[in-house]
């Protein structure tokens, strides 16, 4: 639970289509073995598996993946009094905290998630970086003491507004 007042909130949803057209292939691709074997008792394929394999198969990636894909995954920012906080539904249980005392710099910035970091979702490049990327071009960048982070934003101005508020005090 966090612990002090959100002085900012934002809340990203993954809007690649790509990810959708992945998800949703896997997923009628799921549900036509299903129907195929299970339901109408056609075998798909020379050495088809069993039906509870399939069973279990069609729950997990016909429905409960793209269920949790395309309705859970958000990435969350929130600005508070002590740090920036995010949190990447639903891989993280609990929000991951980047306190002002620990960061060394900080700014907004235009970026290609495909060139410095090869993709969306969390991620680390070869240069040790660390990215939290639901979508678009913009994100905050964070000099921390042994890391850089890229957080993807929606509104970097309000976030860097936000965090400005807190940190003019410790200069």
């Amino acid at each position: 639970m966090v612990a002090n007042n959100v002085i900012y909130k934002e809340v990203q949803k993954p809007k690649q289509p790509l990810l959708w057209l992945i998800v949703i292939s896997i997923a009628a691709l799921m549900w036509y073995g299903f129907i195929q074997q299970v339901v109408l008792g056609v075998p798909i394929g020379n050495k088809p598996a069993s039906n509870a394999v399939l069973i279990i198969f069609w729950i997990i990636f016909g429905i409960a993946f793209p269920f949790i894909m395309l309705k859970w995954t958000k990435l969350i920012v929130e600005v508070h009094e002590d740090g920036l906080y995010i949190r990447f539904m639903p891989f993280h249980l609990h929000y991951k905290k980047f306190l002002y005392k620990d960061i060394k710099h900080y700014r907004s910035i235009n970026y290609s998630p495909l060139t410095r970091f090869g993709g969306w979702g969390y991620r680390v490049n070869f240069k040790g970086e660390t990215g939290y990327i639901m979508g678009g071009k913009q994100g905050i960048e964070l000099t921390l003491k042994y890391q850089t982070v890229v957080i993807s934003t929606i509104e970097p101005k309000e976030i860097i507004k936000g965090m400005d508020a807190f940190q003019k005090d410790k200069l």
